[in-house]
């Protein structure tokens, strides 16, 4: 039994790629709002401090992540471009056979 194909028009590829990375910017965006500005005073300032530290990192992590699988993506949809541009003959032109 084969498993069924991923029926995906390249246009809805690229959207994908452009959120993925609108989404990375958004994520280093919340990144550098944990950054100066936001200590907290008295008994709770370190452990405050530790919690924004990892949720920096965090943030940078995803922006990261996201930022590589837009990339990514956006590279797949280039491969299929050219896939069918060098298997599919440009619009009224045949192909020898």
């Amino acid at each position: 039994m084969s498993s069924p194909a991923l029926q995906l028009p390249v246009p809805e590829v690229y959207g994908l790629a452009r959120s993925l990375r609108s989404s990375a910017a958004t994520a280093e965006d919340a990144g550098s709002r944990l950054g100066p500005g936001c200590e907290v005073d008295g008994p709770l300032a370190e452990a405050a401090a530790a919690l924004l530290d990892c949720h920096r990192t965090l943030a940078g992590a995803v922006a990261g992540e996201l930022r590589w699988l837009g990339t990514t993506v956006a590279v797949v949809a280039d491969s299929w471009v050219e896939l069918d541009a060098t298997v599919v003959p440009a619009h009224g032109r045949a192909v020898a056979r």
